[in-house]
């Protein structure tokens, strides 16, 4: 049902800048329609969320998919928007119905890789290894990120990679093991 409603905001998108109006309000009422049945669970994967940027992106998605109560008017470019806020959110929804580890505990265990000086200062922060050793889709590792970014243990560059924070009196939790450095090869050996 999830991925039919995915399916079903396909054909919204097109590169057609001269659609009536009919057909414009067409398209929103079909992203709404999609969406709709799906935001009541986005709702309790905000609420249940332990990560402030995962809640946002979740305030995000809610807000834009609630229906007005009028009728909807906006471009060809809005009705594209919202179909692409739409098909990530139902993507979303999609990813977390599997059992996974929460972005909180996905941060927690890259500030533990941190701190334990298996993430060194000014290293790259192996994304997509990070993903597949602690299995969870990839977004979370970038929610995480972001998370960390917020409490100033990562920085977030504009090319979009994540860098480790030099903290000269950082030093590892009293109690874990100091992991060997992380790298591309080695995360996605583990």
């Amino acid at each position: 049902m999830l991925t039919a409603d995915i399916d079903a905001l396909r054909p919204v998108t097109g590169r057609r800048t001269d659609w009536p109006a009919e057909a414009i309000e067409g398209a929103f009422l079909r992203v709404y329609t999609s969406t709709q049945p799906w935001l009541s669970l986005a709702r309790t994967r905000r609420d249940t969320t332990d990560s402030p940027a995962d809640r946002a992106r979740w305030d995000v998605w809610i807000a834009a998919l609630t229906p007005p109560e009028r009728s909807v008017r906006g471009t060809y470019t809005q009705a594209c928007v919202l179909v692409a806020q739409g098909r990530e959110m139902l993507r979303a929804l999609r990813e977390t119905l599997a059992p996974c580890p929460s972005v909180g505990s996905v941060a927690k265990e890259i500030e533990r890789l941190i701190r334990a000086g298996a993430l060194k200062p000014a290293a790259r922060v192996p994304r997509r290894s990070l993903a597949r050793r602690l299995r969870v889709p990839a977004v979370y590792v970038d929610l995480a990120l972001a998370d960390l970014a917020a409490r100033k243990l990562v920085e977030i560059r504009a090319s979009g990679s994540a860098v480790v924070l030099d903290a000269g009196t950082r030093v590892s939790a009293p109690g874990l093991p100091q992991d060997p450095a992380i790298d591309e090869t080695s995360v996605g050996a583990a």
